[in-house]
């Protein structure tokens, strides 16, 4: 059962369409980057579990209240556990586990899991999740895979993850998903190894702005 807060996250999530992930090396540097983009006008964030001591950046990040920020890469319970207690409002992970889909409903979070076949797609959206992110979407088929699975299973929410630019965005957003996740197409490696916190920002708020041209 999908609570009013998470339906109104989840409506929050599909106006904004864009939403960001955060892996880097340090968690000082996720921080960092999180709040260039933050500064660009990006609404959601997502720190990946990969990042060293990532429930920290999460619990700093989660009192800014210009952004709502999540967990991501989130494969056991342990993780969700430590991502809610951090003040994560979503879980996101790049498979289909329905003990991680289940507990994160249990708790009242928003359950974003991978899939990459018909099977995953469908075993995520029964076990509860509620925007199903297509991973690694461009290997899989991209947009032509998204036009064909939406032909038996319209009811799902999808999240469309990876092989996102400023070239391709408007296709992207033509396509209808609930979200985009974009990640090294705006956090890029060069300027976070550069500490050019600017240059994220300035990225981020072209993303924004095209993203809002669109919808306008």
């Amino acid at each position: 059962m999908t609570t009013d807060e998470e339906t109104t996250l989840i409506g929050k999530i599909e106006e904004y369409k864009l939403m960001v992930a955060v892996r880097t090396d340090t968690p000082d540097k996720a921080y960092q980057a999180a709040e260039a983009c933050i500064k660009g006008g990006i609404r959601f964030v997502e720190i990946t579990f990969s990042v060293p001591d990532a429930e920290e950046v999460i619990k700093k990040l989660s009192k800014d209240k210009r952004v709502t920020v999540g967990a991501g890469t989130v494969l056991s319970i342990g993780d969700v556990k430590k991502a809610l207690k951090a003040g994560a409002g979503y879980i996101v992970s790049p498979n289909c586990d329905e003990k991680v889909i289940k507990f994160t409903k249990k708790e009242g979070a928003v359950s974003i899991p991978g899939a990459c076949t018909p099977t995953e797609i469908y075993n995520a959206y029964k076990a509860g999740g509620d925007i199903i992110k297509l991973f690694p979407f461009v290997q899989i088929g991209g947009l032509d895979f998204l036009k064909e699975i939406r032909g038996p299973l319209p009811f799902v929410r999808y999240l469309l993850s990876g092989g996102l630019n400023l070239d391709n965005i408007q296709k992207y957003l033509d396509a209808r998903p609930s979200c985009i996740l974009a990640g090294s197409s705006i956090i890029k490696r060069e300027l976070v190894t550069a500490e050019d916190w600017h240059g994220i920002t300035a990225i981020a708020k072209k993303f924004v702005e095209k993203i809002s041209e669109s919808l306008a």
